[in-house]
């Protein structure tokens, strides 16, 4: 018990409590927990400080999204895919990791409006969708997202007091528990107990609003970045249920999205891929599927949602490949948008 509270204790000052944000990253925090460090910079983004204004000639990338794009298995900031990515683009470029665990496409348009376009990106990531199908889950469905994950987050990050015990705080702090070895599979706490869902029972399917508010965050999320002379690539999600783990890992899938059951979330996110495909083909955006080659296996994921380093390491180098083309062609303005200073392809569960 001691050993575990320390671990919510340690991740909590690395979270702070935001009033648009819900959650979001402490500025100057470090957390280390099991071998794996996060820093947090002024900004509270993950990473090295942001050079600003953006020095002339350079090519700013900003990635948005949750913890998939935090890259939460990632053992620190420089082997995240963001950082992967970075080293990938060369000198020339630099890539801002401005993901947080929990965040849907809402709070990525919050971040983007509010904090991120202050960075003069020429290109926006978004790497989203597996956080909206929380509350795309809840019944009813809130347009919002103020049901279903707005009032539960904070929590279920262990950004604040639950009224559960220290152990079942948070949801990260689960994951280091089953890399522990202490987690059962089945029983006592089960994967979530700080969820506190009352948005009613799973279902196999996301209602067809849900799919059109997240389109229509994309298309916002899309004007904004537009607004500061970038360019947007979406870039759509998966889960991965893996050879031998497979109970354990649709297991793992209803507990971050409770209202939804594995196929729930595996129709969620191929609805909402397809949503990126059609906001991209009447605005502006590129959109880019990096798992419908195939090139992505069982040992690319940590879990069913998040890369493990083989994973990391190959999105990364794959993604360059489609950063460098949309550059090549003009994407973004390197220069006009320097400021001065101022006071979802398809989803798949492989072998399931």
């Amino acid at each position: 018990m001691e050993r575990e509270t320390r671990f919510v204790r340690e991740i909590g000052r690395g979270y702070r409590v935001h009033p648009f944000l819900s959650v979001a990253g402490r500025p100057g925090a470090v957390i280390r927990v099991e071998g794996h460090e996060a820093r947090f910079n002024a900004l509270g983004l993950r990473g090295g400080e942001v050079a600003r204004p953006k020095p002339e000639g350079r090519y700013r990338v900003v990635c948005e999204g949750g913890s998939t794009t935090f890259d939460l298995l990632a053992a620190n900031d420089a082997e995240t895919w963001p950082a992967r990515l970075g080293a990938e683009l060369g000198s020339t470029a630099d890539v801002v990791n401005a993901g947080f665990p929990g965040w849907t496409s809402v709070q990525c348009l919050i971040a983007l409006g509010l904090r991120d376009v202050d960075l003069s990106p020429d290109l926006v990531i978004v790497f989203s969708g597996l956080n909206d199908l929380q509350p795309a889950g809840h019944a009813p469905f809130v347009r919002d997202y103020s049901l279903g994950h707005g009032e539960i987050l904070p929590r279920v990050l262990g950004a604040v007091e639950p009224p559960l015990p220290l152990v079942a705080r948070s949801v990260f702090l689960e994951w280091v528990r089953r890399r522990l070895g202490r987690l059962p599979e089945q029983g006592g706490e089960g994967f979530a107990p700080a969820w506190d869902w009352k948005g009613g029972a799973p279902r196999d399917a996301v209602p067809r609003e849900a799919v059109e508010v997240y389109a229509r965050n994309l298309r916002s999320t899309i004007a904004v970045a537009g607004s500061a002379g970038a360019r947007t690539l979406l870039v759509t999600q998966t889960v991965r249920v893996r050879t031998g783990r497979e109970k354990a890992d649709r297991d793992y899938l209803t507990s971050w999205a409770p209202g939804l059951t594995a196929d729930g979330c595996l129709d969620g996110l191929r609805r909402f891929a397809g949503a990126a495909r059609g906001v991209a083909a009447e605005t502006s955006a590129d959109v880019w599927d990096p798992f419908a080659s195939g090139a992505f296996e069982d040992a690319d994921f940590g879990d069913p949602m998040h890369f493990s380093a083989a994973g990391s390491r190959k999105f990364a180098r794959l993604l360059a490949g489609e950063v460098r083309r949309i550059r090549e062609r003009g994407g973004g303005r390197p220069a006009a948008n320097i400021r001065a200073p101022s006071d979802e392809g398809p989803a798949r569960a492989a072998h399931d």
